[in-house]
């Protein structure tokens, strides 16, 4: 017997109710942690950009805001009108990964406006004590330029890397782990910020320039050494994220994405060991290419854990979530 039209709307107001009440619980702490983290890093901006005499480039901000509005929009005609949970969920992750990827860029360079005295020999004689010899291996790299090459494309990865994770755990339906991938990743740029707003550095490719200079078939440079003086002189005031680098040193953001790279890729079978190898490149690639010292690496590293920690103490996996409701016995 087919329900009347009655019993039929009455079905149809229960599913909406439904819908509305799981979403909150489903995306409710996840959502709120990410959108915090968003909002301390604009705050962070909107106060540290007028104490270091830097503006940001109004164009940047509204293009950001616009994608943005556009981008959750969509997540909620998705969510509400057209129920498409992994359209929703991609729709909605990528305005946040957006924000924190321009928000993040954007904090680096008032945090490297400081007249704070710079690391670079610091970190070169911990380098050193360690038994890291940069210039030795830059000249071992200058003598497999092919090899030179793989490591150059490796290191550009960070940026598609990042696409397809979001879009990999999206079609794997890992919401969960996609939640904790860009929370760690927030959690991180914060982190980082902070470090290297009192260790501020130029790089160890600058600090050893000479030896640099004498292997120009790697064609290395870091342009990022121009902003970073320029911005410790007062010379650059204006910002834009249209021609900016990544200016930090300490710790390696490298580094930081590759481990958060590799545990997310750890939840797609088939790109588990791909994942692997192109993150373990991109880490390989991050001294010399980068131009980094070996004690950014090791730091990024603690940076990138103690990130990962946080987000699934605030977004607890399902193993954690079970630990937690079993209770002790004796």
């Amino acid at each position: 017997m087919s329900p009347t039209p009655a019993a039929a709307i009455a079905d149809a107001v229960d599913a909406v109710r439904t819908d509305w009440r799981a979403v909150p619980r489903a995306m409710g702490r996840p959502a709120l942690a990410i959108w915090a983290t968003v909002a301390t890093l604009a705050l962070l901006v909107a106060v540290t950009f007028p104490l270091a005499g830097l503006t940001l480039s109004p164009r940047d901000i509204a293009l950001n805001a616009a994608l943005s509005t556009v981008l959750l929009a969509g997540a909620a005609f998705y969510t509400w009108v057209r129920p498409d949970e992994r359209i929703a969920r991609l729709l909605h992750a990528a305005p946040q990964f957006v924000l924190m990827t321009f928000l993040g860029g954007a904090l680096s360079y008032s945090a490297m406006a400081t007249t704070l005295p710079l690391w670079d020999a610091t970190f070169d004689a911990m380098d050193k004590a360690l038994g890291f010899d940069w210039p030795a291996l830059l000249a071992w790299t200058g003598r497999h330029p092919d090899l030179a090459l793989i490591l150059k494309l490796a290191y550009a990865s960070m940026l598609p890397q990042m696409a397809v994770v979001i879009v990999a755990l999206v079609t794997m339906r890992a919401f969960g782990e996609l939640d904790r991938f860009i929370l760690a990743f927030g959690l991180a740029a914060l982190m980082t910020m902070a470090i290297c707003a009192v260790t501020p550095s130029l790089c160890a490719g600058y600090f050893y320039r000479d030896a640099v200079a004498a292997q120009p078939h790697l064609g290395l440079t870091w342009n990022s050494v121009a902003h970073v003086l320029a911005l410790r002189s007062g010379e650059m005031t204006f910002v834009s994220m249209a021609t900016a680098e990544g200016i930090v040193t300490m710790p390696s953001f490298h580094t930081v994405s590759a481990i958060l790279f590799l545990i997310a890729f750890w939840h797609v079978n088939w790109l588990r060991w791909p994942g692997l190898v192109l993150n373990v490149a991109m880490l390989a690639a991050t001294p010399i290419v980068g131009g980094h010292y070996l004690v950014d690496l090791i730091v990024g590293l603690a940076v990138a854990l103690a990130a990962r920690w946080l987000a699934v103490r605030v977004i607890p996996t399902a193993a954690e979530e079970a630990m937690r409701h079993v209770r002790p016995t004796g």
